[in-house]
């Protein structure tokens, strides 16, 4: 059985409240902002996976990327993240990289529940 721990940070809400307020999303573009994030994260993850990244999805997923490639696997996600919610929504890039930066957490608990959940059946 793998036991694999996600980061989720206690203040991500509390942030994605003020950048919703200080943005001036809509709630319709903030729907949309998690499903583009979404499937971004899963879309790059599976990538990785089949390019044989496994130890760096996991940390990534964890939430502690320690080895560079870990990091750099990180930053290329917020990047891509990023890029799409400009690209699909019209966000400005500032509000678009805070987006991703606090979503990014909350997609990776997310993920990393669903992916335990189906190798544990």
């Amino acid at each position: 059985m793998i036991h694999m721990r996600t980061f989720f940070p206690k203040t991500a809400p509390e942030k994605l409240h003020a950048l919703l307020a200080w943005s001036k999303l809509r709630q319709e573009q903030l729907t949309e902002a998690v499903s583009v994030t979404k499937d971004t994260v899963t879309e790059f993850l599976m990538r990785q996976i089949e390019r044989g990244n496994w130890k760096e999805v996991q940390e990534v997923l964890r939430g502690k990327p320690m080895t560079k490639a870990g990091k750099f696997l990180l930053e290329e996600l917020r990047d891509s993240v990023a890029t799409k919610l400009i690209v699909r929504l019209g966000l400005r890039k500032v509000i678009a990289v805070g987006l991703a930066v606090v979503l990014l957490p909350l997609i990776f608990a997310k993920v990393a529940g669903q992916l335990m959940s189906k190798v544990r059946q």
